[in-house]
């Protein structure tokens, strides 16, 4: 099951990103991290631009924290 926290729903209502292209690129990332706190970083692009996706497993279902639109992915740390 995807969750979007309440911190990602109010992301997404203000930088006008629907759930449904979050899902897409939660099921097909162009590009897949590891972050800190048992976190993930996913890129996904669309067009011209990235959707950069942070989330985190949590008894087997993903828990969206935030996302947000980049011109190219962070491919380094």
């Amino acid at each position: 099951m995807i969750i979007f926290t309440s911190h990602a729903i109010l992301k997404l209502v203000q930088r006008e990103i629907s759930k449904t292209i979050v899902i897409k690129a939660l099921n097909s990332p162009d590009h897949k991290f590891k972050s800190y706190s048992n976190r993930t970083i996913i890129y996904k692009r669309f067009d011209r631009l990235y959707l950069k996706v942070v989330y985190r497993i949590e008894d087997n279902n993903i828990i969206v924290i935030t996302q947000h639109w980049e011109e190219k992915p962070k491919l380094t740390k």
